[in-house]
């Protein structure tokens, strides 16, 4: 019973060694992770974050937002990982929202954390965007409109006391997570408004 729980607790230490650990890059500009030797791949690949076309659904409105036709919302075009390069919980969400209004982006200060629901009308099977997460790749189902997001993000909705709910745009499924402390749950944010 002491060595499988010996086992279980040397193998979250070295997730939570890996998952603090710097990912670098070497010098033909690939990420490279000094715990594993190498073989962790980048979060996003490296270069530039491509953003896609406007299409029928979606305009990008030149001002660091995007407009969505369909659902009568604007949503802030880069997400808080492509801005900050960091994991965020949902308590610092709630600053992140906050420092948005205060400095009236885009010439607004009505931004918020959408819902699960809002959060689910961008989730699109047919569209791809590449996401890289240690061994893995992933396919991100969002619109290319919003360049190489996340896979995951935190909603306005709390669940019980300690939790909230996010949506993951690889499953297209909500979820639910802690809100707080060390565990950033790969969660960001992508801010929204109503477009009237």
């Amino acid at each position: 019973m002491k060595s499988g729980l010996m086992r279980v607790v040397s193998i979250a230490s070295l997730l939570i060694a890996a998952w603090s650990a710097p990912v670098v890059a070497d010098d033909v500009g690939k990420s490279y992770d000094p715990v594993f030797g190498g073989q962790i791949l980048s979060l996003t690949d490296p270069g530039a974050i491509a953003i896609g076309e406007d299409s029928d659904r979606f305009a990008n409105n030149k001002d660091g937002t995007v407009i969505d036709f369909q659902e009568k919302k604007i949503w802030i075009l880069r997400d808080s990982y492509q801005e900050l390069k960091k994991w965020i919980n949902w308590e610092e969400a709630q600053g992140y929202i906050s420092d948005l209004n205060q400095k009236k982006f885009a010439g607004s200060d009505r931004w918020r954390l959408p819902t699960k629901e809002e959060l689910a009308t961008l989730y699109d099977k047919t569209k791809i965007v590449e996401w890289n997460y240690y061994w893995t790749r992933n396919k991100v189902h969002i619109d290319p409109i919003f360049g190489q997001s996340s896979c995951c993000y935190w909603s306005s909705q709390s669940y019980q006391e300690k939790f909230a709910w996010g949506f993951n745009y690889i499953r297209g499924k909500p979820y639910v997570s802690m809100k707080g402390g060390i565990q950033k749950s790969l969660t960001v944010i992508r801010a929204v408004r109503d477009s009237d």
